[in-house]
Formats: structure tokens, C-alpha cells, sequence
């Protein structure tokens, strides 16, 4: 009997899982107040800083994750993941016009200290030998601590071009996003910054609109399209990214509202450890915010926390941001 658990604790870590290694290459939350402002042609500066933490794993039900090892026994994942996360951005928005838009680009590079603690609690029926219960339980804890670890280095980086159509009262952005495997990534870790080595598409758009009684609302969305994982011959399924922003203006210079995120995986990841649901994440963040912009609309600030909730077959925690954006000429 001993045997066979060994021979199925290497699912531990690795099952119930939102894409591969439990990471959606996305930047939740990342977009703000910026939504609704116009931004004539010339060079804008964004650093953002994000705060990840959880301490819950969801399966595709929304409970715990747990994999049943056999025999009545079976292994609950927990533990913590922190992620610090360091966002320079720039974008140009140059003379240039496609029909009434301006062409742009944004290049983004985020900096990643990811820190992960796993555990596998392994739950047992009664009457099961003590003896072996202790020696499945390290089994288990050395299983999870493969799994653990933490990396600091470089993410993907994002290179998006667009187009951005302006208005006294509205702003609809087009565009073209490509991810490229830039981030430190090594398939013999557990933990990396970077997602793995391959590429993401991701068209999407972007709308906000002001109204005359203080009230803005800004969305970005996006859908991603992941090629092959070369380093793993795994690859993460497909999945709509929605970032969202509605704000009151309590004068010129302060804003305050809700804002949050949205994200839904459509199609199944594909290679080993996909679970019969596909590992299809999905997750829904809402929480409060507070923005700030100079009185000549050079530089803003903004502070928000996302509580996330309804999640599936991901780590289930709250996220953090502090975003400084200026224009630089």
C-alpha cells in the first residue's frame, strides 16, 4: 500500500491548477483612473507597485483543493504566496493618425519577488495506521516543499501598440498586445517570475467616459492566446481579462470609487497535471479606491485594495496597488 502512495503523491503542487503552475500571465488590477483621462501626443511615465497575498487554493469548485491519494486518504494544499511586484511603464502617443485615432505604444517590464509556502495536510480515514500516516504526511511535506520556495528577477514584458480615439466625453482605445518570454524562468524550479517560454497575443480595447455629474467609468479588456510552453510541451489555455474602474470626482483633483477585475478562462489547458475541468481559472476582485491628479494634469497617484472573491482553480487572496503616473514630456 505504501508504494502506491508514492507513486501518487507527484500530484501534489500540481493539480487544480489555473494555467500552468497556477500563473496567469496578467497584471490584475493594473489599470485605473487613467482609464477616463485623455492623453495628448507625447511620453507618459507609469510605476506601479502591487502587493499580492493569499492564503487560500480554490479547485474548480471553489472549495478547497484536494487530491484524493486512495485508500480513504487524501491531501488538502495550503499554505501562503506573497508577491511583491515593481511595474515601470511607458507609453508614447505620437502625431500620427489612423482614421480620427492616434497611434501609440506601451512597453511594460514588470519586477517580481515571488515568495511561496506550500503545504499538503494529508487527511485520513479512522482507524488508519499511525505508523503509516506519519510516513505518508512526510512524504507529503517533502512533496510541498519542492514545491515552495523564492525568486526575485524579471517578468514577461508587455509591448502593446494601439490606437486611441478621443472625445470631449469618451476615450475608446484599439489594441494589439504581444508577451514575450523575457522573465527569469527555469522549468527546474518550482518558482519563477517569469511564466515559461512561450508567447501570449492579446487583442483587446479599452473605453472610459466622463459625465457631467463627477461620475467616470473605465474598462480594459483583453483576451489572451498562449502558444506552447517549449520548456514543458504544456500549454495554458485561453482567457478574457476584464479591468474595471468607476469613480466619483469629489473636485478637480481627487477621485474615489470602486474598482477591480475580472478574469474567466474559455478553453482548457493542455499537458500533464490538467485536471478533468481543464484548470479553467477564473477569478473577481472589487475594492475601494482613492485618485489624485495635478492641477496641470502632469502627474496622479492612486491607491486601491482588491479582495478577491468567486475564484476557481487558483490561490484565492487580496491584491494591493500603489501607481505613480506623470508625463514626461
Amino acid at each position: 500500500m505504501r508504494s502506491a502512495f508514492i507513486l501518487t503523491l507527484a500530484a501534489i503542487g500540481l493539480s487544480a491548477q489555473a494555467t500552468e503552475n497556477q500563473q496567469l500571465r496578467a497584471l490584475l488590477g493594473a489599470p485605473g483612473q487613467e482609464m477616463t483621462l485623455p492623453q495628448l501626443p507625447g511620453v507618459y511615465g507609469q510605476v506601479w507597485a502591487q502587493h499580492y497575498e493569499a492564503t487560500k487554493f480554490r479547485n474548480g469548485d471553489g472549495d478547497d483543493q484536494v487530491t484524493d491519494l486512495g485508500n480513504g486518504v487524501s491531501a488538502v494544499r495550503g499554505g501562503k504566496i506573497t508577491a511583491n511586484v515593481l511595474v515601470p511603464r511607458v507609453t508614447w502617443v505620437s502625431e500620427a493618425h489612423l482614421g480620427d485615432g492616434r497611434l501609440g505604444v506601451s512597453v511594460t517590464l514588470p519586477i517580481i519577488d515571488l515568495d511561496v509556502h506550500t503545504t499538503a495536510t494529508g487527511r485520513f480515514p479512522a482507524g488508519f495506521p499511525s505508523s503509516m500516516a506519519s510516513a505518508i504526511q512526510a512524504q507529503l511535506n517533502g512533496v510541498a516543499a519542492a514545491n515552495s520556495g523564492s525568486q526575485t528577477g524579471l517578468g514577461d514584458t508587455e509591448i502593446a501598440p494601439f490606437v486611441d480615439f478621443q472625445d470631449d466625453e469618451s476615450r475608446l482605445v484599439l489594441l494589439a498586445a504581444l508577451v514575450a518570454p523575457t522573465g527569469d524562468y527555469k522549468s527546474s524550479r518550482a518558482i519563477n517570475p517569469g511564466a515559461g517560454k512561450f508567447w501570449t497575443i492579446r487583442p483587446g480595447f479599452l473605453y472610459g467616459r466622463a459625465w457631467e455629474n463627477g461620475f467616470e467609468f473605465g474598462t480594459r479588456v483583453t483576451y489572451s492566446i498562449n502558444t506552447e510552453n517549449t520548456a514543458t510541451d504544456y500549454k495554458s489555455g485561453q482567457y478574457v481579462h476584464a479591468d474595471y474602474s468607476l469613480m466619483y470626482r469629489v473636485n478637480d483633483s481627487w477621485r474615489a470609487g470602486l474598482q477591480g477585475y475580472f478574469l474567466k478562462q474559455l478553453t482548457k489547458d493542455k499537458g500533464d497535471g490538467v485536471a478533468s475541468d481543464g484548470n479553467k481559472a477564473q477569478v473577481v476582485a472589487a475594492g475601494p479606491a482613492v485618485g489624485y491628479s495635478s492641477e496641470d494634469g502632469r502627474w496622479g497617484a492612486e491607491v486601491k485594495v482588491l479582495p478577491e472573491f468567486l475564484v476557481r482553480n487558483k490561490s484565492e487572496g487580496t491584491t494591493s496597488w500603489l501607481r505613480l503616473m506623470f508625463r514626461v514630456d
